[in-house]
C-alpha cells in the first residue's frame, strides 16, 4: 500500500497511554466525536518590539544567517524617530561594518547631498538597509576591502523582520528604495530598477494596515559609477519629495 511507509510521528508512551485511556473513557459516555480546541492563551511568540531601542537590544547579536558571523558591527540603521523619509539600501559595506552606521562612504557623501539637493538630512530622515550585516565574497578574509557582494535572498529573509519592524515604528510618509536589489526585496519582484523607478508603489506596512508610497530609484554607487543616470534620479527625488506631507516635522 502506498502509505504503509510512510513516516509515523514518535509519541512519548505515557502520553500514548494515556490518550487511549482517554479516548476509551469518551467512548464509553458515547462521544463518537472529539474536537481539539487551541489555548487563547499561549503566546505564538515574543510581544513585538513597540521602540527601536527595544528593537536593537533583541536583535544586536543576530545570528540568524551567516552574514552574522563575520560581521565587525551590526549596521542597525541612524536617523530621526519621526522621519520626513526612510531610506533603505542593499546592505552595509566595508567602512560601515566598521563603524556601525550606514552609508558612510563615497556613495553616503553623494547621499548627503541629494538629500540637501531637496530639503531634507541625515537628521530628518531615517537610512537603513535591507540586511544589517556586511555581506561579504569571502567571509573568512573580513578586512579585505573590496570584498562585498549582494545579500542572498535567505539572508534577506533573515533580516526582514526586522525591517519590517523598522517601518512600523518610524511609520515614514515615504519609502525610497536605493537600488535594485533594495527594491525587489521591498516589491518582492525580479524586474529591474530601471523598470521599477520613475513610479509611486504601495508598501502594505507589517500588522497595522497601512500602506505607505514607495519610491524606487538608482542606489547613489550606481550614480557614481554612471553620472548620466543622475537626471533619472533627480526625477525620483521630486517625486519622492511630493509625497512628504508639509507637517511631518523631525523628532
Amino acid at each position: 500500500m502506498p502509505g504503509d511507509h510512510a513516516p509515523r510521528s514518535k509519541i512519548d508512551p505515557r502520553t500514548a497511554g494515556a490518550l487511549r485511556e482517554f479516548l476509551r473513557t469518551a467512548e464509553d459516555f458515547g462521544e463518537t466525536e472529539l474536537y481539539y480546541r487551541a489555548r487563547r492563551d499561549v503566546p505564538k511568540g515574543p510581544p513585538r518590539a513597540e521602540s527601536l531601542e527595544e528593537l536593537y537590544a533583541r536583535y544586536s547579536g543576530c545570528l540568524n544567517c551567516v552574514l552574522g558571523k563575520s560581521r565587525k558591527k551590526i549596521v542597525f540603521g541612524m536617523g530621526s524617530l519621526r522621519p520626513k523619509g526612510l531610506f533603505i539600501g542593499e546592505g552595509p559595506g566595508y567602512e560601515e561594518d566598521r563603524k556601525g552606521l550606514p552609508f558612510v562612504g563615497k556613495a553616503g557623501e553623494l547621499l548627503d547631498r541629494i538629500l540637501a539637493a531637496i530639503g531634507l538630512s541625515r537628521e530628518t530622515v531615517y537610512i537603513a538597509n535591507i540586511v544589517k550585516c556586511h555581506p561579504m565574497r569571502e567571509p573568512e578574509h573580513p578586512d579585505m576591502r573590496g570584498n562585498d557582494r549582494p545579500p542572498l535572498p535567505e539572508e534577506m529573509e533573515a533580516c526582514r523582520p526586522i525591517l519590517e519592524a523598522q517601518i512600523r515604528i518610524l511609520a515614514p510618509p515615504v519609502i525610497c528604495a536605493l537600488g535594485a536589489t533594495a527594491a525587489r526585496s521591498l516589491l518582492r519582484t525580479g524586474d529591474g530598477i530601471t523598470r521599477l523607478r520613475g513610479k509611486v508603489y504601495g508598501y502594505p506596512i507589517a500588522d497595522t494596515g497601512r500602506t505607505v508610497p514607495l519610491v524606487p530609484t538608482f542606489h547613489p554607487a550606481a550614480l557614481l559609477r554612471d553620472p548620466s543616470l543622475k537626471k533619472d534620479a533627480w526625477k525620483d527625488m521630486k517625486l519622492l519629495r511630493g509625497l512628504i506631507p508639509p507637517e511631518r516635522n523631525p523628532a
